[in-house]
């Protein structure tokens, strides 16, 4: 059985996963399709515009994680373990649209310069790891709350009540 920070750490795994996945796929496309026939002026406006959509997409999900804490820093342990969870998905899922977004640029542009923004964003997720130190902080919960969070977590057995009778 995991436990809850074993359970986080797994789901940054998933997604470093699907960000090599969609990275791999783009170098391979790029490379096979060599020459994707834009012009230097279209390639610049198209640089720009993936720029400005990476920067908009980072602080999106920066502005949207603060904002998820800071209502979780009010609720009851439970509560905040699961909307502590949920702020953690859409975080991973704004670092695989920062790759998608990069892997489509290079796609588009033939320039691999993007890949380093792809790089960038599994590098955060790698570093933005679940640990007893970052969710005391984060979360504001106490040693007790915290060795609560290292044991497994154990699935409880439906009272007979909770059962349909057929």
């Amino acid at each position: 059985m995991k436990s809850y920070i074993q359970n986080l750490n797994g789901l940054h795994i998933k997604y470093i996963i699907i960000n090599l996945i969609i990275s791999l796929v783009s170098i391979v496309a790029s490379l096979l399709i060599k020459n994707p026939g834009i012009s230097q002026k279209f390639n610049m406006y198209l640089s720009v515009i993936i720029m400005i959509c990476i920067l908009i997409l980072f602080f999106f999900g920066r502005k949207s994680y603060r904002n998820g804490l800071e209502k979780a820093k009010e609720l009851p342990f439970g509560k905040k373990l699961n909307l502590y969870h949920e702020i953690n998905n859409k975080r991973l899922k704004t670092f695989t649209y920062i790759t998608l977004t990069a892997c489509v640029g290079l796609v588009l542009s033939n320039n691999y310069m993007y890949m380093i923004f792809a790089i960038l964003s599994i590098s955060l997720i790698l570093l933005n790891r679940a640990s007893k130190p970052k969710l005391k902080f984060e979360l504001k919960i106490t040693e007790q709350e915290i060795e609560e969070l290292v044991k497994p977590i154990q699935l409880r057995k439906q009272s007979t009540k909770n059962k349909r009778i057929k």
